[in-house]
């Protein structure tokens, strides 16, 4: 199997489905039902909040297609991580329906109340933030921390093994610098396999999470569009699988032949990282 070939593919075609869904679906209700002074139910926040986040991944998708073709990886992946946090926004309001309070109601200054500062205690009114559950002083349990929706999302893997990779990407991490060296010197012109892989790869895996939000949302209006995202999950999980199954043979290939022991450990914990993934795709 040709993994880039394939993943390419993938990309591409999440990519015009996506489109799709968004051109035909997507529409804000809750604005629409203010206006007109009518009634906003939960349902309605959630479906907009889910479509919001989806439209947001779709649109930083795209910017990820062009920088792959750009031959751009690692910035590609700093994106990725982006979109991993609309995923598991969206996938988070499902799961637990506090959540539409937390990363929507307080956000927008619907629920207001008074708000105690973790570190200095002390409190004020203010409009940002919203309350979960009042303690006996009233201060506010509020959820914002990425790795408490990872966890409202049951993401708590991927925010564990997927997340802090991003991370190490994202920020001035040293661990990354051989991204961003060729051979003794550092260049911005190098273009790391690796680090195509891993952008194809990971944007495939977050996309077809997503997909599998929507239909768990229970939110399509339109039978040929969620069709369509049956189809792709029921043909290209399976295929994501055979991938990930594939690179776990060609690094423990590599595992044996390597001799730089650092260079054994990251490509073990590379290893352990996939076969984690692997296990709790969907």
């Amino acid at each position: 199997m040709d993994k880039i070939k394939s993943l390419e593919d993938m990309l591409n075609k999440y990519v015009a489905l996506n489109k799709l869904i968004v051109d035909e679906q997507a529409m804000a209700i809750v604005p629409t039902l203010r206006k007109a002074k009518l009634p906003v139910n939960d349902l309605d926040v959630e479906e907009d909040f889910i479509f919001f986040c989806f439209t947001k991944f779709t649109k930083t998708l795209i910017s990820i297609q062009c920088l792959i073709r750009q031959h751009l990886f690692e910035d590609s992946l700093i994106l990725t991580r982006s979109n991993y946090e609309c995923l598991i926004n969206a996938k988070s309001v499902i799961n637990d329906e506090d959540m539409v309070d937390h990363l929507v109601e307080y956000k927008l200054g619907i629920t207001t109340g008074k708000y105690t500062h973790p570190l200095t205690q002390k409190s004020k009114p203010i409009r940002n933030k919203l309350e979960r559950s009042k303690d006996s002083t009233g201060s506010f349990e509020y959820f914002y921390q990425i790795n408490t929706i990872a966890e409202k999302a049951n993401e708590t893997i991927t925010y564990e093994s997927l997340y802090s990779y991003l991370c190490e990407i994202t920020h001035c991490n040293f661990l990354t610098s051989g991204y961003y060296r060729n051979g003794t010197n550092y260049s911005y012109k190098n273009e790391s396999p690796s680090a195509l892989l891993n952008v194809l790869l990971w944007n495939v895996f977050l996309n077809l999470k997503f997909f599998n939000t929507l239909i768990e949302a229970e939110i399509f209006d339109i039978p040929d569009l969620e069709e369509q995202v049956i189809g792709v999950l029921s043909s290209d999980v399976i295929k994501i699988i055979e991938i990930f199954e594939e690179e776990e043979k060609e690094i423990n290939k590599s595992i044996e032949e390597e001799t730089n022991e650092d260079n054994k450990a990251e490509m073990i914990d590379s290893l352990e990282r996939i076969s984690i993934l692997k296990e709790n795709f969907i």
